[in-house]
């Protein structure tokens, strides 16, 4: 109900009016950013309240979206593309906004008609590749994997030229802990029929996901598996590609090991689905 009421006042739009201000004190920024991203969370229309006019009273037209200062949505934006900003406070509420405001299909759009995700390929990795990603680069891919849950952001990461590839890189890093972010965006790609040419087209992409078999993060491993499964579905030319000796060998391989270490599903609900999706995989694979 609280989130209703803020709704109803105008909050986006009284934030909007103020936002000049904010610009000027990093710690009234934070305080803001953090408002937002309470508000934001789990609130889809409150989402979507940040492309409203400066009025307040109605949604941002298509056509005029993308005219500067004309949303709350396209100052936050802006400001993310001042990166690194000087404040890691700031820097650091403003993605987590984003990545609240990618799960509403209308802040999406916004960010697609903005070209913003194209800041994503000037980020740089670590040296040598031993060392950790940096907290910035973990901010991106937070952002991208909610945006990559509607099949709209897939399109939007597909049409980043070299993005697929950047991804790719970005997986061979260490991770401090969780998922690897960067699998977790390119298993969320797979799933879409629309978007299994181009994935099947970067060798990089599928050799990275097959790798992931051999991993020793069990959490790779089930990402890769998953993906992979996904692939094969209702497409033939996956299942053509994947056929390949290097690749089979490893799904073969990942399935004979999994069955052996079997345990109980209901005790271990993830061993099993990793396992379910190594026997579909290998059934597809089979099939001619």
């Amino acid at each position: 109900m609280k989130k209703e009421a803020a709704l109803e006042a105008h909050l986006a739009p009284v934030l909007h009016s103020l936002w000049p201000w904010l610009l000027v004190d990093d710690s009234l920024m934070q305080t803001a950013l953090q408002l937002l991203c309470v508000y934001t969370a789990n609130f889809p229309a409150g989402c979507s309240s940040l492309c409203w006019s400066s009025s307040g009273q109605y949604p941002v037209p298509v056509a005029s979206r993308g005219a500067p200062g004309s949303s709350l949505m396209l100052c936050v934006l802006k400001l993310a593309s001042q990166v690194p900003l000087e404040s890691p406070a700031v820097q650091q509420m403003v993605f987590l906004l984003l990545s609240n405001l990618a799960l509403a299909h209308d802040c999406r759009a916004v960010i697609q008609r903005t070209n913003f995700l194209q800041n994503f390929l000037s980020v740089s990795l670590p040296k040598g590749g031993s060392g950790r990603l940096s907290s910035l680069t973990v901010l991106w891919l937070k952002l991208l994997l909610n945006v990559s849950f509607g099949e709209d952001g897939q399109q939007m990461l597909l049409r980043l030229e070299g993005g697929l590839d950047l991804l790719t890189e970005m997986s061979k890093f260490r991770h401090k802990r969780g998922p690897c972010l960067p699998l977790l965006i390119l298993h969320n790609i797979c799933f879409s029929p629309a978007n299994k040419p181009k994935v099947l087209a970067n060798e990089k992409v599928v050799n990275t996901l097959a790798a992931c078999l051999e991993s020793e993060s069990p959490s790779a491993r089930r990402i890769g598996a998953a993906a992979l499964w996904a692939l094969t579905h209702s497409c033939q030319k996956a299942k053509t590609t994947l056929k390949n000796p290097s690749i089979k060998r490893r799904v073969d391989e990942a399935y004979s090991l999994a069955k052996k270490t079997r345990s109980d599903p209901e005790a271990n609900p993830l061993n099993a689905y990793y396992l379910t999706c190594l026997e579909n995989l290998v059934q597809q694979l089979t099939c001619s």
